[in-house]
């Protein structure tokens, strides 16, 4: 394993562990999600699903043509389950289903905030030093860090947006 992967890899479990403690902080105080956040989730999840199918049937197809050639196969899978998930928090982020009925907003985006600009770092870095590219090809090394900050970017900017909105609104 090179430098970049075990970057990477760290740094996916600095975001796993944050969720956790995120998780864990939540079920402290009890906060659950109403009946219509619920259903709004059920929804998001949905659309993540068939937004990971179709792309996974997308890339199959693209493979057996030999239409992708700059990303690694096992990278490839990564990139949809991951856009798949930020599909999905974008969905809910959108609907008011993404923070429970007592979640706070302002540590989210101070978590998302750090992970944005870690993985921003690192990819930049990555850019730097020439090392985006393995063989070619966009693998884990490169593609990761990369992927991930553009992810956690629209999930930052969304709850920026969205966190304005609500707030504007209940001024009114």
């Amino acid at each position: 394993m090179n430098t970049g992967s075990v970057m990477a890899l760290g740094i996916m479990v600095g975001v796993m562990i944050a969720a956790f403690y995120l998780t864990r902080k939540g079920r402290k105080k009890e906060s659950e999600y109403d009946e219509m956040q619920l259903k709004i989730r059920a929804k998001g999840y949905q659309i993540g699903f068939y937004t990971a199918l179709f792309l996974i049937m997308l890339l199959v197809f693209a493979f057996e043509m030999n239409l992708i050639t700059f990303v690694t196969p096992g990278f490839a899978v990564f990139a949809i389950l991951i856009i798949s998930v930020t599909v999905f928090v974008i969905y809910c982020i959108l609907h008011n289903a993404f923070l429970s009925i007592s979640g706070n907003a302002k540590s989210y985006l101070g978590i998302i905030s750090m992970v944005v600009l870690i993985e921003g770092i690192v990819t930049v870095r990555y850019a730097i030093n020439g090392e985006l590219l393995e063989n070619g090809q966009l693998g884990f090394g490169g593609g990761a860090p990369a992927l991930m900050f553009v992810c956690f970017l629209a999930i930052l900017i969304t709850l920026i947006v969205k966190t304005i909105r609500n707030g504007k609104e209940a001024e009114e």
